[in-house]
This record gives structure tokens, C-alpha cells and sequence, in this order.
């Protein structure tokens, strides 16, 4: 029961960190923040950043508890959403496209249907399709 409320409370200072981060409006200030949320939440961000999607679900199996992978893949996909956010392609298009596949498996996997996820998958799919015309 403590590893599930600690988890809990993990999960509401990781929005409410990525939420300060959306703020800010320095790219540089920005890079420091995101390399620091990796740190905090997923691993490094050189390390998972770079990472193939399927590369990223092997991460998690050897790196985190079973109970916890799915939070934390999903915190992976809002921290390359956050980042794309401020990218530009064709950083932003891959950024894009890994955070779209990490939503729609923690999506299927989770057991939680997130209207602001499946906003975020529109959002993704709209963007990268146009950018596929």
C-alpha cells in the first residue's frame, strides 16, 4: 500500500513539473528542465532519447518494476510530447512519432482511458500526417 500511494504522489509531481515546464518560455531553460524530468522519472536522457520505440519498451522491462512500467513509458511519451512541443522538424516529427506510439501503448496496456491522451494521439496524427503530404 506505501508503494502504491508513493507512486501515486510520483505521478502528481511529474505533472506537476512537466506543467512548470510548458511555461517556460527559454528554449536552453527548457533543455535543462526536460534532461532533469528524465533523470527524476525514466533514466537519462541522452540514453532514452535516442532510443528506437521497441529499444525504449526493452528499457522499461529490465529498468523498472512491472507495476510501474506502464506510468512510467507514459511519462516517457509526455516528456517527447513536451519536448516536440518546441522542436522543430525534423527533430520534432521523430520526437512526435515515438511519443504517439509510447500514448497508444500505454493506451491499450493501462487499463485507464485518458480523454487528454487520446487528444494528444490526434493531436500527433494530424501533425505527422501533414507533414507526411
Amino acid at each position: 500500500m506505501l508503494q502504491r500511494d508513493y507512486f501515486i504522489r510520483l505521478i502528481e509531481e511529474f505533472q506537476a513539473a512537466l506543467a512548470r515546464l510548458l511555461h517556460v518560455r527559454q528554449d536552453d531553460k527548457r533543455d535543462d528542465m526536460i534532461r532533469d524530468l528524465y533523470r527524476q522519472y525514466v533514466g537519462n536522457y541522452d540514453d532514452l532519447r535516442n532510443l528506437t520505440v521497441d529499444e525504449m519498451m526493452i528499457y522499461g522491462k529490465e529498468q523498472w518494476r512491472e507495476d510501474q512500467r506502464v506510468e512510467r513509458l507514459n511519462f516517457l511519451a509526455e516528456l517527447l510530447y513536451a519536448e516536440a512541443a518546441y522542436k522543430t522538424n525534423p527533430l520534432r516529427g521523430m520526437l512526435m512519432d515515438k511519443a504517439f506510439k509510447l500514448f497508444s501503448y500505454v493506451d491499450s496496456h493501462s487499463g485507464v482511458m485518458s480523454l487528454d491522451r487520446r487528444q494528444k494521439m490526434k493531436k500527433i496524427s494530424r501533425e505527422i500526417g501533414s507533414a507526411k503530404a
